[in-house]
């Protein structure tokens, strides 16, 4: 019959040939994934911030101000300098609006920024989630570009200098930086084609890529079991008309558990938490515009954007070649490899050994700061500070911060030393360079 719905899974096919069916059975699964059960241990506030719920609702907010946005702005010099005065002073409730866009992109890097760090120190990137790791540091670069591209768009002379200066940076890389420089760019200067090529990659090309990932990040997270510890089933849903079974009513008794849906509500609520607090920022707070981009009169400092001031003020220390390729380089494959290999995470702390065995880890950082001391000029003492407290533990020491620190593994304190040093050099390309990248207060200006 003509209005009959048929699927080949009927017949033994498997292939699902009507929409009709297909949507209902989406419905049922999802509806399903809905009424099971997470542990609460694992996905509650104090674990896990709800840094990814809330990472996604600062790019749904990106996106829905970005679209009213795009209705005002044109990628063109200097029409897009006007537009941007015109939003500010003229269209209602513009400058709210591009203040709330400017906002969440910062807060959008931040926490994607700290989510990772989260799941680094929770074990969450080990097998089976390794592939989805790797599709969080790629999102973690398409957050950068999505930022850096945007920076340009207002043509004021804070993001025409910016700009310039990140891509100097990007060509300061031996071999490949000029070609790469290049392409970005279309071009060998910032100019209007440079404009209208990051007003596409901003609005259309990285958007695209970002949701794409997203969506496989999101589904990989579900069929890798969510952030269940490894090897340790869910919780069976509770069927609805039928009594719990021994073990599950042990399991709730033990540990509290909460459905999707609760947790679901929960991270709307923290999403919406967000949204008030961005939204209170944009109305106190102005995003920067500076004069209209002048070619001809370089600001001293020119500074690139925040998120890529830690790698300007690292070229101040070291060569191209060891700032902007080695380290850089290094960092991304181990970001990528490190689930891959076996790293745990929850090992036995380095410190937890003899006195004889601290010395000699004490010896060798003190020499190797020494070294980057004496032949770059580079003060990279302050991170190593926790190291010490550790050292200073031994085995028999009483239950405390330096305990603690002292049980923390290998992988811990390499990671934990990259992030304090990511975090300091950034503080200080941002706050306390002034005119000639000399040091300055920040509360004295210049």
């Amino acid at each position: 019959m003509r209005g009959t719905l048929k699927s080949d899974s009927d017949a033994g096919g498997g292939v699902i040939r009507s929409p009709l069916i297909a949507m209902a059975r989406w419905r049922d699964e999802f509806i399903e994934m809905l009424s099971a059960r997470v542990r609460l241990s694992r996905l509650g506030f104090r674990q896990s911030w709800y840094l990814g719920p809330m990472t996604l609702g600062t790019f749904a907010i990106q996106l829905a101000t970005g679209i009213l946005l795009m209705l005002y702005y044109h990628p063109s010099i200097p029409q897009g300098y006007a537009d941007m005065k015109d939003l500010q002073f003229v269209v209602s409730s513009g400058n709210l609006l591009r203040n709330l866009h400017r906002w969440s992109a910062h807060a959008m890097v931040l926490l994607v920024f700290a989510h990772m760090a989260k799941v680094f120190y929770r074990g969450a990137y080990r097998p089976p989630r390794e592939l989805n790791w790797c599709v969080g540091v790629v999102l973690f670069l398409l957050t950068l570009l999505l930022s850096y591209t945007g920076y340009l768009l207002p043509w004021d002379q804070l993001s025409y200098w910016g700009t310039t200066v990140g891509a100097s940076i990007m060509s300061s890389l031996p071999v490949i930086g000029n070609t790469l420089r290049f392409h970005l760019l279309g071009g060998l200067s910032v100019n209007a084609n440079v404009l209208l090529r990051f007003y596409v990659l901003h609005t259309m090309i990285l958007p695209l890529l970002v949701i794409l990932l997203i969506s496989i990040h999101l589904w990989r997270l579900h069929q890798d079991g969510g952030m269940y510890p490894h090897g340790a089933p869910p919780p069976p849903p509770d069927e609805p008309g039928k009594p719990p079974a021994a073990d599950s009513a042990v399991l709730v008794v033990e540990e509290p558990t909460l459905s999707y849906g609760e947790l679901l509500f929960r991270e709307i609520i923290a999403i919406e938490t967000l949204a008030a607090v961005l939204i209170t920022m944009g109305l106190i707070w102005n995003a920067p515009l500076a004069q209209l981009a002048d070619p001809l009169h370089t600001p001293n400092p020119a500074k690139a954007p925040w998120y890529f001031s830690g790698l300007q003020e690292m070229l101040h220390y070291f060569p191209p070649i060891f700032a902007g390729v080695l380290v850089p380089g290094l960092v991304l494959t181990a970001l990528v490899v490190i689930p891959y290999f076996n790293v745990n995470i929850q090992g036995e702390g380095i410190f937890l050994k003899d006195r004889s065995h601290r010395i000699r880890i004490c010896v060798g950082v003190i020499l190797v700061l020494f070294a980057f001391l004496l032949f770059f000029g580079v003060y990279v003492a302050l991170p190593a500070a926790v190291l010490f407290v550790a050292a200073s533990a031994g085995p028999d020491a009483p239950a405390g911060f330096g305990r603690w620190l002292a049980s923390k593994p290998l992988s811990f304190w390499i990671m934990t030393w990259f992030l304090l040093e990511l975090v300091s050099l950034t503080a200080v390309g941002t706050f306390f360079r002034g005119p000639g990248w000399a040091w300055v207060w920040p509360w004295r200006g210049y």
